[in-house]
């Protein structure tokens, strides 16, 4: 049964109308028939479909029915224990018999960063730089629970207008890896490969490998890349290469993209987020706050 306008779920939430298609769900925007408060509804939809960066001539499977409600689940766990306000703590949840396991979060309306790179083209660095320590702020704080998120990218972080002027938003916990102790759900495959590929760091397109929280710390400065150039910091034809150069080849450099000059502070650092190796990227995001920090536009 579709989701249309008017569709109620759980009883309680009046859907006004369809917001966007985000990781394992489908968000609508909606009415809290209890208090008359505009919320954000996320459906399990149909799960999606992916590929393995190795099986680039193999067909693409749909990810089972049973590992989307568990990932669903794991991040229903991950929102209860957020607070913003950089990421989005649910305020509600449950199973619609209708429609399906869904969470209740607050309502955010804008425009996808990556939907502005697309509209507008790259950011200059004081555009980027508040975004940026936003954010790292909202990676921050899912590291500090012990969240490890693993899908960041462009698509998934949300730019709207707060109480302090533009807002970012990190969205979509649905790759997110729980710390010990929080998870019910049975542990991601060794050999699966989640996220954003064009995103992802080496170790995370590498079957076998389990990664840690400097995944967060690449894909997040994969971003940073994205909005500064436009572009992204491989090229390549499809997943097999991608992987292949990721694996083998530096990134390329923000001053054969950008218009000069660019500063050599600003390509170091995000030269440093990209590595090859982990252990040759910052150990914490408390050091690339820092070194963020000291990039600012006003110094």
């Amino acid at each position: 049964m579709s989701i249309v306008p008017g569709t109620v779920l759980l009883q309680r939430y009046r859907v006004v109308r369809h917001l966007r298609r985000e990781g394992l769900g489908e968000v609508f925007s909606a009415e809290d028939a209890s208090t008359g408060r505009r919320v954000a509804v996320k459906v399990l939809g149909e799960p999606p479909m992916r590929q393995e960066p190795g099986g680039v001539l193999n067909t693409p499977e749909r990810m089972p029915q049973q590992e989307a409600e568990a990932r669903f689940r794991r991040e229903a766990v991950a929102c209860e224990r957020l607070r913003g306000p950089h990421t989005l703590p649910s305020l509600d949840g449950g199973k619609d018999p209708a429609h399906g396991p869904l969470l209740v979060f607050e309502l955010r309306e804008g425009e996808l960063l990556s939907e502005r790179i697309s509209r507008q083209g790259p950011l200059p660095f004081s555009a980027v730089h508040p975004l940026g320590e936003q954010l790292w702020s909202a990676v921050a704080e899912l590291h500090e629970i012990g969240i490890i998120h693993r899908d960041i990218s462009s698509a998934n972080v949300l730019l709207d207008q707060g109480p302090d002027g533009e807002r970012l938003t990190l969205l979509d916990l649905g790759s997110c890896k729980l710390p010990p102790g929080l998870s019910d759900a049975a542990p991601t495959l060794p050999s699966r490969c989640l996220g954003d590929f064009r995103f992802a760091p080496p170790e995370q397109l590498t079957k076998g490998k389990t990664v840690d929280h400097r995944a967060d710390l690449y894909a997040a400065m994969t971003v940073i890349f994205h909005a500064l150039t436009g572009e992204l910091p491989y090229a390549a034809r499809n997943l097999m290469m991608l992987a292949d150069l990721k694996t083998r080849t530096p990134p390329r450099r923000l001053g054969s993209l950008m218009p000069p000059p660019v500063d050599r502070e600003i390509e170091v650092f995000v030269n440093r987020g990209l590595a090859h190796s982990p252990d040759r990227r910052f150990a914490s995001i408390a050091e690339v706050i820092q070194g963020w920090q000291a990039l600012s536009p006003a110094t």
